[in-house]
């Protein structure tokens, strides 16, 4: 049971014993005095948790009292037990000695002592609110230590997880260059092919405010756009004069060969249909293959490549023929939009050429996978 002790102030011994008798057998500890000073005194030294006072008492008064215990002891309950009614007694007692009850002589003694208990329950509540706002708080404070310690092994943790990502990726990437430069190596014409493609391509994809997935997707079939050739035979891929129709036939297998060697790559998903068809024509016509696709049909970043691929085609020395010139390139390009190209991607080239001239062309550039990779 929780500790109960109570203190009476009175200047009259006889109210004092009655209130004694009346208490005899509540289970509580009754502590008298019959002045404050008296009663200041107990309170230092005995833990009490209600004060009863009277007001008029010679030396301090019942609100003087109250005021002090306020002041000293503030987790103590305050009662003011009176005969005298004034409304500035009881006024002067809430305000200063912040009591509980004010209890008027005479008292009926079961209503005193259930004040009594609403006093003890009342002093008992607020502990247990005070003691439960302290455990709240120390929690409060251990939750957010382990809050930042979390924050600090998540930011370590994530950190990790970026610094592996950026490895990762770049592996990634650079196992891609390495196939494409195999490809290309079969044709010293044709070294840095891909490459280029793939950066034209991403330039291209920039150019028309494509987001940073899309630009790294179209950089990355632009690398994997020709890998299909690995299964075309030499003789025709280095052939210094112009394919035969049966060449050419051989080597527009090459899309659809690079799809197939793609498709068992979980992570070139995206990437197969954009090699598969980077060789259609805008218009749909027999020209493009391999499936004679039209339009939207195409996927986008197949169109935007298949006008990478052929700038770098045109601007680059050939066995049967020397790189054009950008003028030739630029005229090209307005004569087949609609029909070989899509219009926007010709027109976001030329765009480029405005601004760039010849140093668009430039043949050692190197797309930036960190920026993608970080950003």
């Amino acid at each position: 049971m929780s500790q109960q002790t109570i203190l009476f102030v009175d200047d009259e011994v006889n109210i004092l014993k009655a209130l004694n008798r009346l208490t005899r057998h509540e289970p509580w500890t009754v502590l008298c005095a019959s002045r404050g000073s008296e009663a200041l005194e107990l309170l230092d030294k005995t833990s009490a948790q209600v004060v009863v006072s009277d007001q008029r008492m010679p030396e301090m008064s019942g609100v003087d009292l109250l005021q002090s215990v306020r002041d000293r002891h503030p987790d103590i309950v305050r009662m003011m037990l009176t005969g005298y009614t004034e409304i500035n007694v009881a006024v002067d007692a809430i305000n200063r000695g912040e009591i509980f009850r004010l209890i008027t002589k005479p008292w009926n003694d079961e209503e005193l002592k259930a004040t009594i208990r609403q006093a003890f329950d009342h002093f008992h509540l607020k502990h247990e609110i005070k003691r439960l706002n302290l455990v709240t708080r120390e929690q409060n404070f251990r939750l957010q230590d382990m809050n930042r310690n979390l924050e600090d092994k998540v930011r370590e943790r994530t950190k990790q997880l970026a610094e592996k990502h950026h490895e990762l990726r770049t592996a990634y990437v650079q196992t891609i260059r390495a196939l494409a430069e195999a490809v290309d190596a079969k044709d010293a014409y044709t070294r840095g092919h891909s490459e280029r493609v793939g950066v034209y391509a991403s330039k291209l994809a920039r150019e028309m405010s494509f987001p940073k997935d899309f630009i790294e997707r179209v950089y990355i079939a632009g690398l994997l756009h020709d890998v299909g050739k690995i299964g075309v035979p030499d003789h025709i891929i280095t052939k210094p004069e112009r394919l035969t129709d049966l060449e050419y036939e051989e080597i527009k297998r090459h899309p659809e060969i690079g799809a197939r060697i793609l498709e068992p790559v979980t992570f070139l998903a995206e990437v197969v249909p954009c090699v598969r068809h980077h060789h259609e024509w805008y218009d749909g016509s027999d020209h493009g293959y391999p499936a004679r696709l039209c339009g939207d049909q195409i996927p986008l970043p197949s169109r935007v490549i298949l006008v990478a691929d052929t700038v770098e085609a045109m601007t680059s020395d050939r066995p049967y023929r020397k790189a054009l010139s950008l003028e030739i390139v630029i005229r090209e390009l307005h004569t087949y939009s609609g029909t070989q190209f899509d219009p926007a991607a010709v027109r976001a080239m030329l765009a480029l050429f405005e601004r760039e001239g010849d140093g668009f062309l430039r043949k050692n550039q190197k797309f930036d996978i960190y920026e993608f990779i970080e950003g």
